[in-house]
Order: C-alpha cells, then sequence, then structure tokens
C-alpha cells in the first residue's frame, strides 16, 4: 500500500477526482456543510455504498442533511453519546481502493482554509487497514439513524438556537491576571463564596453601606421594569438612574443614590438627561431588560449614545455610559468612574488609563463572563438572589476607593 502526505489545498482536488473516478464510496465524517467536495459527491451520489453524517455540537448544516435525506445510502449520528469524530473517505475501483484519512472534515472551512493534514492511502482488498476501514464505515452506518423527517425537524430548530453558543466558541477573551499579585479580590479567582464575602464587606471603612447600594439597584430595576421609555419618566426618576440628582436629592433615608458612580459633574451629560433624554433613551433600548447581553447589544448602545451627544460639544464617556448600563443591566455592567477605576481595572490586569467606551468590553465584560462567581446559578434564598442580580455593578462595592 502506498501512502501520500495531502496537504490543506490538496485536499479538495485529490477529493473531487476521486470521486468521479470511482465505482463507489464509503464516507464516515463528523461534520459536513456545503462545500466543492460535497456538491461533487451529490452530483455521483449513486456511487454511496454508505454516507454517515455526525451531527455533534451542531456543526453540521441542517442543508446538507436534508439533500442526503434522498439518498438510500445516507445515515445521520445524532448529537447525543460519545462524540463522532471520524472523517474517512474510501473510494474502490475493482479490486482498488485508495482512502483519504485525517483531520479534514466534510466542511466547506476544512476544504479551503483551515490548517489540516491528512494521508492518501492506496492500495487492494489484499491491505488488512483499508478492510478494516470500510468495515468501520459499514459498522457506523449500521449504527446510524436514517434522516427522517422528524430528526431534520428537530435538528434544524435546535441548530438555528445554538447559533449564539457556536459563535462563542471562537472567542478567546483577553483575561489577564491582576496586576497587583496576591490579591483576595483578583476577580477572575474569585469563587460565588468569595465574591459574596468581598461584596458584603468594603475593604474600606469610609466605603457607602451595602443595603444602601442594593436599594439603588432595587429602585432602579422598579423604574426599568415599568416598560415606559426613558425619556418619558420624571426628571427626578432619570437623574435618579443616570446619577445627577444632586447631593441632597441623593442622599434619602436609608439610600444614596450616588452609589455606583455620581455623575452630576458632567455637565453636558446631566443637561441631557433634563433636557434632552431621547437619545439616552434611545441607546438604553439596545440593552435587552432580560436575557442575555450579547456584544452586537452593546455596540450598539455605544454608537446610540454617542450620537444623542452635540457632536461639536462634549460627548459622553466611560463613566457615563456604564452608570446607566449598571442601572438597567446590574446583573451584566458595572459602572466605572474615578473612584473605582484604579483598582477595578488593576483587578482586571489592565490599564486605567486607557480603559475607555471602545475596549471596555473586551477588558472588563467578556474577561467577567468566564469568572466563577459571575457564572454561578441564581441561589435559591432570597438576600443571595438580590446580589446575584446586580453583581457586576456591586463589584463597585469592592473596588470602590473613597475619594
Amino acid at each position: 500500500m502506498d501512502v501520500k502526505f495531502l496537504s490543506a489545498s490538496q485536499t479538495q482536488s485529490t477529493l473531487i477526482a476521486l470521486v468521479e473516478n470511482c465505482e463507489s464510496m464509503q464516507w464516515a465524517v463528523a461534520w459536513a456543510t456545503e462545500n466543492a467536495v460535497f456538491e461533487a459527491a451529490m452530483k455521483y451520489s449513486s456511487k454511496f455504498e454508505h454516507f454517515v453524517v455526525g451531527t455533534h455540537m451542531f456543526q453540521t448544516q441542517p442543508e446538507v442533511l436534508e439533500r442526503a435525506a434522498a439518498l438510500a445510502a445516507a445515515a445521520v449520528v445524532p448529537p447525543t453519546g460519545d462524540l463522532f469524530h471520524p472523517k474517512v473517505y474510501l473510494f474502490r475501483n475493482g479490486q482498488r481502493i485508495r482512502g483519504v484519512v485525517g483531520s479534514p472534515n466534510l466542511t466547506k472551512a476544512a476544504m479551503s482554509r483551515n490548517v489540516e493534514a491528512s494521508v492518501l492511502l492506496d492500495g487492494s482488498l489484499d491491505d488488512a487497514a483499508l478492510v478494516e476501514l470500510s468495515r468501520f464505515v459499514a459498522e457506523a452506518w449500521k449504527g446510524a439513524e436514517d434522516i427522517s423527517h422528524e430528526f431534520l425537524f428537530r435538528y434544524r430548530h435546535q441548530y438555528a438556537a445554538k447559533t449564539a453558543a457556536r459563535q462563542e466558541l471562537i472567542k478567546f477573551a483577553d483575561v489577564r491576571p491582576p496586576s497587583k499579585p496576591n490579591t483576595k479580590r483578583a476577580p477572575h479567582d474569585m469563587s460565588w463564596a468569595d465574591y459574596l464575602v468581598q461584596v458584603r464587606s468594603s475593604s474600606h471603612p469610609s466605603a457607602h453601606l451595602f443595603k444602601e447600594r442594593l436599594g439603588v439597584l432595587t429602585k432602579a430595576r422598579a423604574l426599568f421594569a415599568t416598560g415606559i421609555p426613558y425619556a418619558k419618566w420624571s426628571e427626578d426618576d432619570r437623574k435618579l438612574v443616570a446619577g445627577t440628582l444632586g447631593r441632597k436629592k441623593s442622599q434619602q433615608p436609608g439610600v444614596d443614590y450616588g452609589l455606583f458612580g455620581s455623575m452630576g459633574a458632567s455637565g453636558t451629560f446631566a443637561n441631557l438627561v433634563i433636557e434632552a433624554p431621547t437619545g439616552l433613551s434611545h441607546a438604553l433600548d439596545f440593552i435587552p431588560l432580560m436575557g442575555a447581553v450579547m456584544q452586537r447589544d452593546y455596540d450598539r448602545y455605544c454608537k446610540a449614545f454617542r450620537a444623542a451627544f452635540d457632536q461639536d460639544g462634549r460627548v459622553g464617556g466611560l463613566p457615563t455610559a456604564t452608570r446607566l448600563l449598571a442601572m438597567k443591566r446590574p446583573d451584566a455592567f458595572v459602572c466605572i468612574d474615578s473612584a473605582n477605576r484604579k483598582d477595578l481595572c488593576e483587578n482586571f490586569g489592565v490599564s486605567p488609563s486607557t480603559t475607555n467606551l471602545e475596549n471596555y468590553w473586551q477588558r472588563i465584560i467578556e474577561p467577567m463572563h468566564g469568572d466563577p462567581w459571575w457564572r454561578h446559578p441564581q441561589p435559591s434564598n432570597a438576600a443571595d438572589t438580590e446580589i446575584w442580580l446586580g453583581r457586576a455593578a456591586l463589584l463597585d462595592a469592592i473596588y470602590y476607593t473613597p475619594r
């Protein structure tokens, strides 16, 4: 038996030539998407003895399964149980058997741009390894299922639902260790239990009380829960959420609405809140009140937030933008202002001076999504649930440094 190495660029052309010139084919692949090799196989589909396609991790396109369903030789491995992960392409001409075995799946990416490696085996029915490969594909086909209408319906429905999860798998967040070593307050090392201890007991004696913080979040949650657009709230309610209420009105019995970032000194922002809140309201509408907040939601928010300002004047920045975000979704965002910027950024391992609205998601939010305390499931008791619902915003209680 002859063995030849195939580079990624050689695999597609080799497979297409084998499809066109063989008498019969046996394939077992983990994943499949529409591509030039698949199109050639469909053109010569009558040559298939066995065609087995896996669906684990929902990588296989429903369109491929739908087209393959018309073939009596086609079968599918459901996305359950042990991972089905072979990439075996066998071709027969009389006594001669040729096969391509290696890393490439039957996908467009594998055939065009991935870093792949495979070998071309060229032998006969006298070669035990080729006979074993043929038997392997036949056994996989026997253990697989027909591509039924019922299976296609179930798979197509769940394939669409898994789109976001598949996209998350290709992201590699820029998670960094704290620039201050040996800190007990490093966010990426905190468990939920660690987080509760830290958030309930600020490391600064003069920091604001924890219950007052919960009071602010409770009030903001109630305002957003009405479903009334921010622009149509009363002026005081808009100021309350924006952090521009003023010291006298902010400090009320049992609560201080200046917590999580007092924005009264941001004159342009404060004036917008009073006189022209429509643009800010439009920006907030891009952030869902429930469910996952995606980067695209944040990007749309930022674009609308900047557009709310007179472009010839001062434009809002990280503190004012994240104050609004933290009030609408305290489980997803933390306000970064002058009182917490240094400690928070250093514990996230990023530069306080260069962290801004453009990189806030990549530096703070995306790394936070991998932290054990943030991923912890909703607690069963009411007290911890209240904290959990505001767990991102409450980082301010840990990193707040009184001025």
